[in-house]
């Protein structure tokens, strides 16, 4: 599937072809949702947003969050190093925008293959899903259960994507698969080489300003306009606020006694 997708990218107008009939049937389909649906489930394939809201899970597993991370550089550089390289134009940017659904942004740069939200939000998934396959002593059923349930978030984001107008259907395809494979490198990274997570997890408090760091950088992005006030984004928010003041108050008092 991977190499028959970077096959056709590889020449833009049979890409394009091919994907111009299905984003335009999918696109309309997508909208018995209402917009605002979309517009919130697509901003949880933002890094800056997606972070603080999982910043929860380094309450149930440490190195769950580690793998995330991970699994960052892999992502990051896979998925800029495809878009400088393929330089397929978005759909806003060859389809009359009449005749389609565009919620957000216009966007029109030729960065559409792969899709960058969707290797996020399954990159982050799929750390978190290969970390507690191995290391939580949850009953297969509650894995299995957990493990659809990520599987069907990454996939919403993913299709948020066309929803919204920003990308191919075939964009998210390639996106999920750099994401499942960037998440096995977090999960890889955190388990064989695991003194620099190691050490931030004994002085928790460190990790308390991390996530706090975030929750602060987010709310600056809101108050100047540069995100917009939506409730997944406060959501995010507030859920680091809480969770780094958390880790940061247990730390700092149990350093005192």
């Amino acid at each position: 599937m991977s190499t028959v997708l970077i096959s056709m990218a590889l020449n833009k107008s049979v890409y394009l072809t091919s994907q111009k009939d299905i984003f335009s049937l999918s696109n309309s389909a997508l909208q018995i949702m209402p917009s605002e649906f979309w517009n919130n489930v697509t901003y949880m394939g933002d890094a800056l947003i997606l972070i603080p809201l999982l910043s929860f899970i380094c309450l149930i597993n440490t190195r769950m969050w580690a793998a995330m991370f991970g699994a960052v550089p892999l992502a990051f550089s896979l998925s800029h190093l495809g878009k400088n390289f393929f330089a397929i134009p978005r759909p806003a940017a060859v389809l009359d925008h009449q005749n389609m659904t565009i919620i957000g942004d216009t966007l029109t740069a030729f960065t559409s293959f792969p899709s960058g939200h969707t290797i996020t939000i399954f990159t982050a998934m799929s750390a978190i899903v290969f970390v507690g396959i191995k290391e939580t002593t949850f009953s297969k059923q509650l894995k299995s259960g957990l493990l659809i349930t990520f599987i069907l978030i990454a996939t919403l984001v993913g299709v948020s994507r066309v929803a919204v107008g920003a990308h191919w259907p075939a964009d998210i395809l390639i996106g999920a698969i750099i994401g499942i494979i960037a998440g096995l490198s977090g999960e890889y990274l955190s388990r064989e080489y695991s003194m620099w997570w190691h050490s931030k997890n004994e002085n928790r408090a460190y990790l308390g300003y991390f996530v706090l760091f975030f929750s602060f950088i987010l709310l600056a992005c809101v108050v100047s306009g540069k995100y917009p006030e939506l409730v997944i984004i406060w959501t995010a928010i507030m859920v680091s606020a809480l969770v780094g003041t958390y880790i940061t108050l247990k730390a700092l008092l149990k350093n005192e006694s």
